[in-house]
């Protein structure tokens, strides 16, 4: 019988569980939340992996259900540097947070060494867009929860219907805002971000929120966090 030294053993215990526990909380998050957490090919760190866990851990069980568009599936979250979806498209040019459907399925992919914040806006997106098909991001817009968000906010569509319509997505939509600016960053002519935005500090500080905009924060609380019936 070959005996291993204390040390060594202590070790490979080590190394064993550090490569095992993203096998458990991959499967964890397929079993609590149906949300498949990819590990293959990704470059998951501790702080990322944390990050989904808490940010899922914050939703109502009704929000979770809906994540994702309801014709592509379940939802499942990726970790890379190089914006790159399941089929090894990469989206943007650099590195990004970003909520995809245009591929026959719902993706969240991730920068490495994100924080729970940036896991809840791409979560809210993921929300947003439960009932448009996939790849239609700007069908959104006629969605009548996604009308009295921006109603209720201050946002005007400019664009026509027919406009909406042909879109793929709002990147080229017009909008006017007359609100107060509520975000130092991201939201100032967008209100999908602004709902995303919105749907994250709910969920990870309401009172800041409700301190930043009431009108958000009343919102929030009526259409996201109590299940409609």
């Amino acid at each position: 019988m070959v005996r291993l030294a204390p040390l060594l053993v202590l070790s490979l215990l080590s190394l064993f569980t550090v490569a095992v526990a993203p096998v458990c909380q991959a499967q964890e998050a397929r079993e609590r939340y149906g949300v498949e957490i990819v590990l293959e090919g990704q470059s998951w760190d501790e702080r990322s992996l944390g990050a989904v866990f808490d940010a899922l851990g914050r939703l109502p069980p009704h929000v979770v259900r809906g994540l994702g568009s309801r014709s592509e599936g379940r939802l499942y979250i990726s970790c890379n540097t190089e914006a790159r979806t399941l089929s090894g498209r990469s989206v943007f040019p650099n590195g990004a947070n970003f909520y995809w459907n245009g591929e026959g399925r719902n993706e969240i992919v991730l920068y490495p060494g994100q924080g729970t914040l940036t896991v809840l806006h791409e979560l809210g997106h993921a929300y947003q867009f439960r009932l448009t098909p996939g790849g239609r991001y700007a069908w959104v817009l006629f969605e009548a929860e996604m009308r009295d968000f921006m109603n209720a906010t201050g946002w005007t569509l400019l664009s026509t219907d027919a406009e909406v319509a042909a879109a793929v997505d709002h990147t080229g939509l017009r909008f006017a805002y007359a609100g107060p600016q509520v975000w130092e960053v991201m939201s100032h002519a967008d209100p999908l971000e602004d709902y995303a935005n919105s749907f994250a500090l709910f969920f990870y500080d309401p009172e800041r929120l409700r301190s930043l905009s009431p009108v958000r924060y009343e919102w929030m609380l009526r259409h996201v966090a109590v299940e409609a019936r």
